[in-house]
C-alpha cells in the first residue's frame, strides 16, 4: 500500500487521470515492518514539463491560451476530445499493467486474486504443490488496465482456474473476457469480512476445478 502511492502520483500526474488505490478491512487489521524510501520522480524536471503542456509553467510567447476543460459544446470537437481521451487509454493499457505470476511455468491450474486474498492464496498454492498439485498464482496488481493479454497467454497452458475474491465475484467476469472462456473458470470468496484460510482455498481448487 505504501509503494502504490509512489506509482499512483506518477501515473495521476502523467495522464491526468484519477488513480485509486484499492484496500480492504483486512489490510486495517495488520501489522507487520514497512521499510520506507524516499520519493524518487519518474521523470527529470525537462520531462515533467512536456508531459505536463496543461501545467503552469510560465506561457512562452509561442504558446497560445492554455484552455483545461472536458466541455466541448460542438459535437465535432467533443468527438476529437474523446478520441484523444481513447489514445490515452490505449497508452495506459500498453505501459501501466501492472502483475505477479508465481509458479505459473509449469501449473496445470492458476489463482487469480489480488490484495489480501492473493497473500492467502500464495500460501494455498505452496500447499497445493506439497500435495503434488502444480498450481500457479496469477496476482494483479492493476485492476485497469487489466492484464488480459497477460492472463490469456498464461490460461493457454492451463485446465482450468479459481479466481479467489472477498466478494461474491467481480473480477471473474474479468477473468472470463480475458481468456474467452476458453478455460473452466470458478469462483471461490467469502463474504460480511470473513477472510478465507489457505485451507479453504485448496478445498474449493480441488472440488470446484480439478474434481
Amino acid at each position: 500500500m505504501y509503494d502504490f502511492v509512489f506509482d499512483a502520483w506518477d501515473i495521476a500526474f502523467k495522464y491526468r487521470n484519477p488513480v485509486l488505490i484499492l484496500s480492504d478491512g483486512a489490510i486495517g487489521q495488520c501489522m507487520e515492518k514497512l521499510y520506507t524510501r524516499d520519493y524518487i520522480p519518474r521523470w527529470t524536471e525537462e520531462e515533467r514539463r512536456k508531459n505536463a503542456p496543461w501545467g503552469t509553467w510560465g506561457k512562452p510567447a509561442t504558446r497560445g491560451h492554455n484552455i483545461i476543460t472536458s466541455l466541448e459544446l460542438d459535437s465535432a470537437r467533443q468527438e476529437v476530445f474523446n478520441l484523444k481521451l481513447q489514445k490515452k487509454y490505449a497508452e495506459m493499457k500498453e505501459k501501466e499493467v501492472r502483475y505477479e505470476m508465481l509458479n505459473c511455468e509449469d501449473a496445470d491450474y492458476i489463482i487469480v486474486a489480488y490484495g489480501s486474498s492473493s497473500r492467502i492464496a500464495m500460501k494455498a498454492m505452496q500447499m497445493a504443490r506439497e500435495k503434488g498439485i502444480k498450481v500457479g498464482l496469477f496476482r494483479l496488481i492493476t485492476l485497469f488496465p487489466f492484464p488480459t493479454k497477460q492472463l490469456a497467454e498464461v490460461a493457454a497452458h492451463v485446465k482450468g482456474i479459481l479466481c479467489v475474491e472477498m466478494s461474491a465475484g467481480q473480477m471473474i467476469e474479468d477473468v472470463k473476457l480475458a481468456t474467452k472462456c476458453g478455460v473452466k473458470t470458478e469462483h471461490f470468496g467469502r463474504f460480511g469480512g470473513i477472510i478465507p484460510t489457505p485451507g479453504e482455498v485448496l478445498e474449493a481448487l480441488e472440488n470446484k476445478i480439478i474434481k
